[in-house]
């Protein structure tokens, strides 16, 4: 099945020191520290794949997207997320000559579009965007401190603004800003060691050179534009991506949680009571900072199919929460989902939800044909 395939991959014939462990060692630790012995030589098995498939002369794509489906160490992600949506090309030789150009691409829109005028010299449309974009940089991940760095926030607001201004036909969006914000973190950690858990100031970050943090910078808004290519109808003039997503979703908790489907119908609950925010900003509002970078690693080795995978990703979420749903009223259910306890979610919890979500649409985009016969016939534990 392509979807063990997918979590699974093919083993290495390399062989590896961390399968040359001592059984006697490790069987006579106590259960928390096998965990973490577990953990550890499970981390640097995933390492050493990565490490097979990025030293490659011309880098298999295919074969970095399954592995990334499954998640990405640290170290790599801010490569392996600039290959996969292909800001760089696949082959060594010609990465650094692009992502020069690329950069200085950016740093000549920072001329054109942010530094040859000041605040009275732009139009009243650009003061009000501008403003805009400040506010929601103030909001983005309230939670932790590097987003409260001036640095940051002027970085952002920045690129954001030259995201708008090259970008007329949708313009800036609310939301934008939360689908950015991980990539601050992945392009950062590539300079600055960031801790995944607190999302503090790195201590160094004071000592990092302002021509580095603008090729930072650059990064970002070239690999936000990517990915925004993804989901670009989410952000145009009546947002009929996120319209269609709706219909997908009713569809599915109809087939899927009949009883669920007809509780939204008889309180008259509209996705867009809370939906809204779900499938906008990809769920990023949703999860904890490091869990929805963790998310993103998944998103983006779907490609073109990133949408998609997101729509039954988010169906996912509401069938997990049905049961609670269920048991409230209007007003109760709808504040409940707008405020989903999801903050204390484990990555073991969100590759569940990822896994169940691809399942889910390996099924069903193969029986297109049959949803409609199967109405209030299907069930979840049929098909997982």
């Amino acid at each position: 099945m392509a979807f063990l395939k997918k979590f699974f991959g093919q083993k290495s014939d390399q062989q590896s020191s961390l399968y040359k462990t001592n059984l006697n060692e490790i069987y006579n630790k106590s259960p928390f520290q096998k965990k973490q012995i577990t953990s550890t030589i499970q981390d640097q098995k995933k390492l050493e794949q990565f490490e097979l498939v990025l030293e490659q002369q011309i880098i298999d794509l295919e074969a970095l997207k399954k592995l990334t489906w499954r998640g990405i160490p640290n170290e790599y992600r801010a490569k392996v997320w600039k290959l996969i949506v292909k800001y760089i090309p696949p082959n060594h030789m010609s990465q650094t000559t692009i992502l020069l150009k690329k950069r200085q691409d950016y740093q000549q829109y920072i001329k054109n579009y942010y530094e040859h005028m000041n605040e009275q010299e732009r139009d009243e449309n650009e003061r009000k965007i501008i403003k805009i974009i400040q506010n929601d940089v103030l909001r983005t991940q309230p939670d932790y401190k590097l987003f409260r760095d001036p640095r940051i926030q002027e970085m952002f607001k920045r690129l954001l603004f030259i995201w708008n201004m090259r970008h007329p036909m949708s313009g800036y969006v609310q939301g934008i800003n939360d689908v950015a914000s991980p990539l601050i973190v992945v392009f950062l950690n590539e300079y600055v060691p960031i801790d995944f858990n607190s999302f503090d100031v790195p201590s160094n970050f004071d000592k990092l050179p302002e021509e580095i943090l603008i090729d930072i910078e650059a990064d970002i808004y070239w690999c936000l534009c990517k990915i925004i290519e993804n989901i670009q109808d989410y952000f145009t003039a009546n947002q009929p991506g996120v319209q269609e997503a709706y219909v997908k979703i009713r569809e599915l908790i109809k087939i899927l949680d009949y009883p669920l489907y007809q509780y939204f119908e008889d309180q008259q609950i509209d996705l867009n009571h809370f939906a809204f925010r779900w499938v906008l900003c990809l769920l990023i509002r949703e999860f904890p900072l490091s869990l929805t970078i963790r998310l993103l690693d998944t998103y983006l080795a779907e490609g073109d199919e990133m949408a998609n995978l997101h729509v039954y990703t988010v169906t996912n979420l509401i069938l997990k929460c049905a049961p609670e749903i269920k048991s409230k009223n209007m007003s109760e259910a709808v504040i409940f989902l707008q405020n989903l306890p999801t903050k204390e979610w484990t990555e073991v919890q969100l590759e569940m939800l990822l896994q169940e979500a691809f399942v889910f649409q390996d099924h069903f985009e193969k029986t297109k044909g049959h949803l409609k016969l199967n109405q209030g016939n299907t069930n979840r534990s049929s098909i997982l």
